[in-house]
């Protein structure tokens, strides 16, 4: 029987950064992974000089916390920028690649004149995203999926052809079932705020940069990739304190705190729990001590999907591959959804004279992709892009990364199933939920969650 203060459950990114918070508070902890490694989604691998990354590739800078975890761990000199010159980010329509026009942030567009010009949406898709500038914003408060959010304001044409491929895209979902409060609630803002999202993104305020000062990225990485980030916090945590290999089976209460138990038999005793796992994993282990809670977590919705990381000979690809990559609207009737530019992207990623291209399969328009071998996973993507970038020859890598429901899907309505499952958490005292699929998704709002949780937990234990 093994006894802390805090037991961790799940080891992605949530459950360590909840880790480092308590360590630097001097509160005692154990985690638990299932899984034989760390680090969840993120995962870095190396072969032949080329650096791959079958999960996230990049940190976004708009949210401070991810970033600021690295300099925190003395990662500082270790980040690096995305291209600060070549940034373009492609849409394919009827198979040619049309750039986002300049200024265009996400959905919204800043500049008319890029905008006009582009040929990515048609006049009448132009003239109706303009009316955003005179139709009133919403009145009311409730939630609303992508779709009927940039419909209302943009038309169809801005559904098709950014939020589907792009906004949902991000998430691997379905436009019409994302929540834009739980995705995008700065949009909603906007438009509560300013009555037009063009409107509100000029008024807000743009940082100057100092003079000399290279602009500011929006996203980084690390040198070696983004498992150095899980690698300095394992390196920075105690020893024998994190267990692979230690599947949780049930939670339930005690006089005195908890009983953890694993898989085999074993139990571990804490004063509290904190829960970093994906909701439908850990909903079987929660069913005995809050029933309601975990048929909420088990039947929040998660996409599977797959990444597959092709290397090419320079002079084997005639696209100048001058921007951050593509993404593919459903209408193209492909099954590649996106593909990265990804030595484009970011320096030190492919060996001299070679460029790297990650392609994306699956998500919920394609919920049957890892039936697909690996072989078809390459050839997919490969002939797929042939037409649309020049590729002239088999690829000298392939590696393929699956993600058996990997992507949580925050669908409308899903903020209040939380706020509903936190009030049911909240009145067990010493439990506490956070990860992804939960409140947040992507790297920053898991650490700024997980962090949340665990200055929580530590409190109480003082």
């Amino acid at each position: 029987m093994t006894t802390r203060a805090i037991a961790i459950v799940g080891g992605g990114i949530s459950g360590l950064s909840a880790a480092w918070e308590l360590q630097k508070r001097d509160v005692p902890w154990v985690l638990l992974e299932a899984g034989p490694r760390v680090g969840g989604v993120i995962r870095t691998e190396e072969k032949d000089g080329f650096l791959l990354e079958g999960g996230p590739d990049s940190i976004l800078a708009q949210k401070p916390e991810g970033v600021a975890l690295c300099r925190e761990l003395g990662l500082g000199d270790r980040l690096i920028p995305t291209n600060p010159e070549l940034k373009a980010v492609y849409i394919l329509r009827e198979g040619r690649l049309h750039a986002l026009p300049e200024g265009m942030m996400l959905a919204v567009p800043t500049k008319a004149l890029p905008f006009l010009r582009s040929g990515l949406f048609s006049w009448p898709g132009k003239l109706r995203m303009g009316l955003d500038l005179v139709r009133p914003g919403l009145q009311e408060n409730g939630d609303e999926s992508i779709a009927t959010f940039l419909r209302r304001r943009f038309g169809q044409e801005a559904v098709e052809r950014l939020g589907e491929p792009l906004l949902a895209g991000i998430h691997a979902g379905d436009p019409e079932r994302l929540s834009i409060l739980a995705t995008f609630p700065r949009f909603r803002e906007l438009e509560a705020k300013h009555g037009s999202l063009v409107r509100g993104m000029w008024a807000a305020p743009r940082p100057r940069p100092k003079p000399g000062a290279r602009p500011r990225a929006a996203f980084y990485s690390l040198r070696g990739g983004l498992r150095e980030l899980v690698d300095a916090l394992v390196k920075r945590l105690p020893p024998g304190s994190i267990r692979t290999g230690a599947r949780v089976r049930s939670v339930a209460r005690e006089a005195d705190g908890y009983a953890i138990g694993l898989e085999g038999g074993e139990s571990v005793q804490a004063s509290g729990v904190i829960v970093a796992a994906p909701g439908p994993r850990i909903a079987p282990a929660l069913e005995g001590l809050l029933p309601d809670v975990s048929r909420s977590l088990a039947a929040i919705p998660f996409a599977s999907s797959a990444t597959v990381l092709l290397g090419y000979r320079r002079e084997d690809v005639t696209h100048p591959l001058d921007g951050y990559g593509m993404v593919i609207p459903r209408t193209e009737g492909l099954r590649t959804t996106a593909l990265s530019f990804v030595s484009t992207k970011f320096a030190h990623r492919a060996p001299e004279g070679h460029v790297l291209l990650r392609g994306f399969l699956g998500g919920v328009r394609d919920g049957g992709v890892l039936d697909l071998s690996d072989e078809e996973m390459v050839e997919t993507v490969r002939r797929e892009m042939t037409p649309v970038l020049g590729l002239k020859s088999e690829p000298v890598l392939a590696r393929i990364f699956r993600w058996p429901g990997g992507t949580p899907q925050l669908e409308v309505g899903h903020l209040e199933r939380m706020r509903d499952v936190e009030r049911a958490v909240g009145e067990v005292p010493g439990l506490h939920l956070t990860g992804a699929g939960v409140w947040s998704t992507g790297i920053p709002d898991s650490v700024a969650d997980a962090t949340r949780v665990a200055a929580a937990a530590g409190e109480r234990i003082r």
